[in-house]
């Protein structure tokens, strides 16, 4: 992920998650927003429930990594902030992608 496609503001995540646009499961939470540019913005969020810092990073490195990969099934034109729950760090890569994937295929983005 690219930095000017990232949102890191704490005034940026707020307005997107005030929108009250959201799908969720049991591993994340996906919130969005219209955007005024022509490429998404992502956000990534992690509690401090998940562990320690080294473990949010690793969160964090993981859902990047996913979201490379599947950031062209997502419209253009929207601002996103994905919230990781807590048993994100307990579970497997190919684990958190599919349930990011299945996340996906729910969502009419």
């Amino acid at each position: 992920m690219k930095k000017h496609e990232m949102v890191k503001k704490h005034q940026d995540f707020t307005n997107i998650i005030e929108t009250q646009n959201y799908i969720k499961n049991k591993n994340f939470v996906l919130y969005n927003k219209e955007s005024k540019f022509n490429y998404p913005h992502f956000g990534i969020a992690v509690s401090k429930k998940l562990g320690n810092a080294v473990m949010r990073n690793k969160c964090k490195r993981r859902m990047r990594i996913i979201l490379d990969k599947y950031k062209n099934q997502l419209r253009t034109d929207k601002d996103y902030i994905i919230i990781m729950k807590e048993n994100t760090s307990k579970i497997s890569f190919q684990e958190l992608e599919e349930s990011f994937k299945s996340l996906l295929e729910r969502t009419n983005l």
